[in-house]
């Protein structure tokens, strides 16, 4: 592994460490867990185990890519745009990725927390994540607070990981969660990050149930499969 490959998928082991990490603590803190403090425990892994889940279905999960399929159906096709870099024509809010190098359909973003692009085939997978990471961090950092709030830590060592991991935990959770506000602000406008900041004048909006099964697909919206 070369050294850009290194740092291609760096905010991928940050992520992996900092879940290895806050796991550590929370199994020193609660060494003793009492009978409600087990139900807690299990409740909490159960959806740490939908957000590796749903994080690795981001990563590996290919965004989409336009065919002739997309297009051959399409009565405005002669009009469509072509990327010059594929050479090919771009159905609706299709976008070329200077990082992939190729033509995301419904592009987002070219995610490096990922090492992909957040697209049409992806998105659902993107979006429960910030969901359930959200609930995982809410629910960690509480039970954790109040853990160190009943029983205070002793030694400076301990005082220092202790405080560190209560902010670091609350910091995620508070980002993570304004990460989720956005976008779900962008499900509900039926829009693309690319389109939101590129103000762009298309608009998508087919009423609220519309947009969410068309970006997360029919049925429970925050079905995690």
């Amino acid at each position: 592994m070369n050294f850009n490959q290194i740092c291609v998928w760096a905010p991928i082991y940050l992520v992996i460490f900092m879940i290895a990490y806050m796991e550590i603590m929370m199994i020193y803190i609660f060494i003793n867990p009492e009978e409600i403090e087990i139900v807690l425990l299990i409740l909490h892994h159960l959806l740490l185990l939908v957000v590796i889940y749903l994080f690795y279905k981001t990563i590996t999960t290919q965004p989409g890519t336009p065919t002739y399929q997309y297009t051959e159906d399409d009565p405005l096709v002669e009009w469509r745009k072509i990327c010059k870099h594929c050479q090919i024509k771009k159905p609706l809010r299709c976008h070329h990725c200077a990082v992939c190098n190729k033509c995301i359909l419904r592009m987002n973003d070219h995610s490096f927390w990922f090492n992909n692009c957040i697209g049409q085939n992806n998105y659902k997978y993107y979006f429960c994540l910030l969901f359930y990471l959200t609930l995982t961090l809410i629910f960690y950092f509480f039970i954790f607070l109040t853990k160190v709030i009943k029983v205070p830590p002793t030694g400076q060592i301990d005082t220092f990981f202790i405080i560190f991991t209560v902010l670091s935990s609350f910091a995620l959770m508070i980002g993570v969660f304004c990460c989720l506000g956005f976008h779900s602000k962008l499900i509900i406008n039926n829009q693309t990050n690319v389109e939101y900041f590129e103000k762009q004048q298309e608009h998508y909006d087919k009423g609220f149930i519309s947009n969410c099964n068309e970006l997360l697909g029919p049925g429970c919206w925050i079905n995690p499969i």
